[in-house]
């Protein structure tokens, strides 16, 4: 699996604990990607296309080196990265 594949699972984790999506298939409307192809990914079957991620970054306001592996900063907003923290999910 793919450094940007794993970083982005983990993100939909991140964002259910931070109370801004409540369920896979809010992740999945937000970045338009179809339920099946996520649970695809999921399985280790597909990839996150250069276009999902892209929408990812956008939708989120994501740290593109984050999802490289590149970065520890996750969110681009301050005030998500400092929730983020303050709940320990960072890391």
């Amino acid at each position: 699996m793919y450094t940007s594949d794993k970083k982005i699972l983990k993100l939909v984790d991140i964002l259910k604990l931070l109370d801004i999506i409540r369920f896979d298939a809010d992740f999945c409307r937000a970045i338009e990607l179809d339920a099946r192809h996520f649970f695809k990914i999921k399985k280790g079957e597909k990839h996150f296309t250069p276009k999902h991620i892209e929408s990812v970054i956008k939708a989120f306001k994501i740290n593109a080196n984050w999802v490289f592996g590149i970065s520890d900063t996750i969110f681009l907003d301050k005030k998500t990265n400092i929730k983020a923290l303050s709940k320990q999910i960072i890391n």
